[in-house]
């Protein structure tokens, strides 16, 4: 039976939402913390927007805090938005509502762009983590390690777009930490190819990105919004994508509006 990109992906979705029960197990040997701030294998982690609101709501630079960022960095350089489909809890729960739901694809790639500066101008100027206190990622860890509160709200509000919108309506139109990821991985390394020879533009593939972007394409808003879940590949019959090292092997793309 083939293994498919996306049940390897799923087990790593659950291997990192399990990292966020430590009461349930010890692990505090190798990692304590969440997906804001957390310590591996004694290797201090923070995301990248977290410390960029610090430093912001600070209004002062600290190195530590940007060298336990810079892995998360370096990851993100490498191989793009994988946090996104690989880490994010929210992204797991939206992955696991009906198929059945209506896709709307909006075009609109730098709406989370552009919220992205106003969470960071926010945070200079009220001196708070604006995206921190607002997150549905970090009000859905909330829930899932306190139980149900006010930031149960926040969670609310996703489903809905969810539901009216198509299931990854927030991290397509609205995300600010997906648009950090996104705009550090636009030159990276790991990249989804077409292989020329075997594509027949059956336009399996493209229906089967949820983030709306065509499969292998250069264009930055595709490459800015795919998150290298792999299930495009796993809907190619053909076997025509495959994931390489950008600028390896066979490298063609599809046309837009093909």
């Amino acid at each position: 039976m083939k293994i498919t990109m996306k049940s390897r992906r799923r087990l790593l979705q659950l291997f990192f939402l399990a990292l966020l029960f430590p009461p349930l197990y010890f692990t505090g040997v190798y990692w304590y913390g969440t997906y804001i701030s957390a310590d591996l294998l004694g290797v201090a982690l923070t995301d990248p927007l977290t410390a960029m609101e610090i430093t912001l709501a600070g209004k002062s630079f600290h190195p530590v805090l940007w060298l336990s960022a810079l892995p998360l960095i370096i990851v993100a350089l490498l191989f793009g938005r994988v946090f996104c489909s690989y880490v994010c809890p929210l992204n797991l729960l939206l992955e696991l509502l009906p198929g059945t739901l209506t896709e709307r694809k909006s075009q609109n790639s730098q709406l989370p762009i552009y919220i992205l500066a106003m969470v960071l101008l926010l945070s200079l100027l009220i001196s708070i983590p604006v995206h921190n206190t607002l997150s549905p990622v970090y009000a859905m860890m909330h829930v899932l390690l306190f139980g149900l509160g006010i930031e149960a709200i926040l969670l609310g509000i996703v489903l809905l777009m969810a539901l009216t919108l198509g299931r990854k309506s927030w991290c397509r139109l609205l995300c600010p930490l997906g648009a950090v990821y996104g705009l550090l991985g636009i030159k990276r390394r790991l990249f989804l190819q077409v292989d020329p020879h075997k594509c027949i533009h059956c336009q399996k593939c493209l229906r089967a990105c949820s983030m709306g972007t065509v499969p292998g394409s250069s264009n930055w808003r595709d490459v800015y919004n795919c998150t290298n879940c792999g299930d495009c590949v796993d809907a190619c019959e053909q076997q025509a994508l495959h994931f390489s090292l950008k600028g390896s092997g066979n490298h063609s793309i599809f046309k837009e509006g093909k």
